[in-house]
């Protein structure tokens, strides 16, 4: 059974069986810990079980059960690392692995959609990368080769390749394997190279400070209870504020800087050095601090491109394209593994769109949908706030209230939904044009999600007992990679539309 592949191995070896790198034992180890501290260590802490157990159990038996755990980790990885074995057989590839339950797994050329290579700082001394692969299933399909050097891995990317198709040949070419950064780095000028500057502003803009906050939420409660300990004996009069009313506003403000900067530097850690490479049938991209990464878009597999805006993106003019192919959920699901390019403005996230959607133009305005839309979203609003603001007078608060301050409330619930509802009914829009369709929806965020409309599988008109009565329907439309709807349409502009989706997707099967 051969090993590793040396530098300047033929191709033809990977039809025998290869094992991983010897040094993947101790990178499996690795990887296996960092996912569980950083899955489990906030909620450790946040709890307080770490200091309970060390207090209870004694620093000396519990560097002991440390020292068992890892030997018991390391003979793990050591049995999953001799149980790991690929090999290719004409253009599938096969995957042998598991521990206790053996498993096969094989990947046909023509199935795959994506092919990804990442280096983790651990793994730049030994000079191997991690492999991954997915096919048109999509993530649960995802299969990753941890531990085997770069020249493996192109080689595995060149595999998965099939040759040029004659013209019109279409899907069944498979564009999806990597490329070397030798050859990028001899190619052409790259479509886009991020500046330091607009890795500061996707990281602002982006919603990395959301996933940071709630990533900390755990660590509130012993945070609060050292400085219940701690504040009595410190002498803050000198340098905290006197007045109540300032110094929260002002604890507010440095809680948000520091998440803004934490979020700055997540951008930083993943959007260091990111250039974008065009290769005709796909684009690559490179980019990370630590973490070097590098993934392979194709043209053929794509889906649906979104333009995505937050609300304080907006106001720096700022936003990102997220690439979704087949089986990639859309939204805000698993969108750290997507194909992004972050940092753009709002004419270069138009010039990258067309380039991805070759004949794509963005001139036509957007159309809103009926504005009994918004009437819907203000009494849909206006009930769950007087619920919530109810629930929170009765746990909090005394529900006796004198009439001017109930009234007052209600206002006040009436003024939030109504406003809630405009911003939500201004970003719902769509338009159609030149054989794409275009679909915005959102509050204060907006995402607009553009794909070619004979990419439809199926769609469905939805009409409830009032919408009938308003003469409008709901349009779904289901994609490869998740559902679009468009809410309250005209019944006949509905119609019209589910009709032309279905001509272009006929239209395109006769093709």
């Amino acid at each position: 059974m051969s090993q590793e592949m040396r530098p300047g191995g033929t191709p033809s070896d990977l039809a025998q069986w290869q094992r991983l790198s010897p040094w993947a034992v101790i990178l499996l180890l690795l990887s296996g810990a960092a996912t569980l501290l950083r899955q489990h260590m906030p909620l450790v802490l946040g709890a307080g079980a770490g200091l309970a157990l060390l207090e209870r159990v004694g620093l000396r038996e519990l560097a002991l059960g440390g020292v068992l755990l890892l030997g018991l980790a390391a003979l793990v990885s050591l049995l999953y690392y001799r149980r790991f074995r690929y090999r290719f057989e004409g253009d599938v590839l096969i995957v042998q692995k598991g521990l206790l339950e053996h498993r096969e797994f094989k990947v046909a050329a023509r199935h795959v959609q994506h092919v990804a290579i990442h280096q983790p700082a651990y793994m730049r001394p030994f000079r191997l990368v991690l492999w991954e692969v997915e096919t048109l299933a999509g993530e649960a399909s995802r299969i990753a080769l941890p531990g085997i050097r770069r020249d493996r891995a192109e080689a595995l990317g060149q595999r998965l390749r099939v040759k040029d198709d004659p013209p019109g040949a279409g899907l069944s070419r498979q564009p999806g394997a990597y490329t070397s950064t030798r050859l990028l780095a001899r190619g052409s000028e790259p479509v886009f190279a991020i500046t330091c500057g607009a890795i500061v502003l996707h990281g602002l803009a982006s919603r990395s400070i959301y996933v940071i906050a709630a990533m900390l939420s755990p660590l509130v409660r012993p945070l609060e209870r050292w400085l219940h300990d701690r504040l009595p004996q410190l002498d803050l009069a000198a340098w905290l504020p006197a007045s109540l009313w300032v110094a929260v506003p002002l604890g507010i403000v440095v809680v948000m800087a520091l998440l803004a900067l934490l979020a700055v530097l997540a951008a930083w850690w993943r959007f260091h050095g990111y250039v974008l490479h065009d290769e005709g049938d796909r684009q690559v991209q490179v980019s990370g601090l630590f973490n070097r990464q590098e993934q392979a878009l194709s043209l053929a597999r794509l889906q649906v491109v979104e333009w995505v805006q937050t609300g304080l993106g907006r106001l720096l003019g700022r936003g990102y394209l997220v690439c979704h192919q087949f089986g990639a959920l859309g939204g805000d699901a698993a969108e750290s593994r997507r194909f992004v390019v972050p940092g753009l403005t709002r004419k270069q996230g138009g010039e990258l769109t067309a380039r991805l959607w070759p004949g794509y133009g963005a001139e036509r305005p957007l159309q809103r949908v009926d504005a009994s839309y918004r009437r819907v979203l203000l009494l849909r609003h206006a009930l769950l706030l007087g619920v919530a603001a109810t629930l929170v007078l009765a746990l909090f608060a005394s529900l006796e209230l004198p009439a001017p301050a109930w009234g007052g409330l209600a206002g006040l619930v009436l003024l939030a939904s109504a406003g809630l509802a405009q911003l939500r009914w201004m970003a719902t829009a769509w338009a159609m044009e030149e054989g794409y369709l275009r679909i915005r929806r959102g509050v204060l965020g907006q995402r607009t999600g553009i794909f070619p409309m004979h990419h439809l599988i199926s769609l469905s008109i939805q009409q409830s007992w009032l919408q009938r009565r308003r003469g409008v329907a709901t349009l779904h439309l289901e994609l490869a990679n998740g559902r679009q709807s468009l809410p309250y349409l005209k019944e006949t502009e509905a119609r019209r539309l589910a009709d032309t989706l279905l001509f272009c997707v006929e239209t395109g099967q006769a093709a």
